[in-house]
């Protein structure tokens, strides 16, 4: 027998291998749209309520992610989803005394992957730069602090503006009126 019928054979798997694993590289591989979840619970009309409703006010960055938890509904656990830790530097801390970082747990995922929005509110990201209102959990069920909801994080740009879509007081519109509205 010929040693070139082998060699030709493992050339062409060799080369579907190359061509037909490596995909379409006109497509890139899609990630599932965001999923937005609809919650009920309060919502505030100033800025005042917002922070009786905080156990912690701090401003400070996001530095980290992490995986959370799976929560599922105890009566059919292929409904729910994952949460995502993400570790809060604080910078500066105007309700709770908050001076070490922060785990801050929020929602991230349904159970397949897809990701999710609460009434719109994306994932915290790394580099988010801002103000959160956040209220603690308990020590064994609930040990992080999480955000009193959809309006309690303010994040600010670089120039030290409120960004628009996360503003949903307008009696300040930089860093610095909401610092000086959080000291009062």
């Amino acid at each position: 027998m010929s040693t070139a019928l082998p060699i030709l054979l493992v050339s062409a798997v060799a080369a579907f291998a190359v061509v037909g694993l490596r995909g379409d590289e006109t497509t890139a591989p899609s990630t599932p749209a965001a999923v937005d979840i609809a919650a009920t619970g309060p919502r505030f009309d100033s800025l005042d309520e917002l922070v009786a409703a905080a156990d912690l006010i701090v401003e400070g960055r996001i530095v980290a992610v992490d995986a959370g938890r799976v929560i599922t509904d105890p009566s059919d656990p292929t409904a729910g989803f994952s949460t995502a830790l993400f570790q809060l530097d604080v910078t500066r801390s105007f309700r709770g005394g908050a001076r070490a970082p922060l785990i801050v747990e929020q929602e991230a995922a349904l159970l397949d992957g897809a990701p999710i929005t609460v009434n719109g509110l994306t994932a915290n990201e790394v580099g988010d730069t801002g103000f959160w209102f956040l209220v603690r959990g308990s020590a064994d069920a609930f040990p992080y602090v999480a955000l009193v909801n959809e309006q309690a994080r303010i994040l600010v740009d670089d120039a030290g503006r409120i960004s628009g879509a996360d503003s949903p007081f307008r009696e300040s519109s930089s860093a610095d009126e909401l610092r000086s509205a959080l000291q009062e």
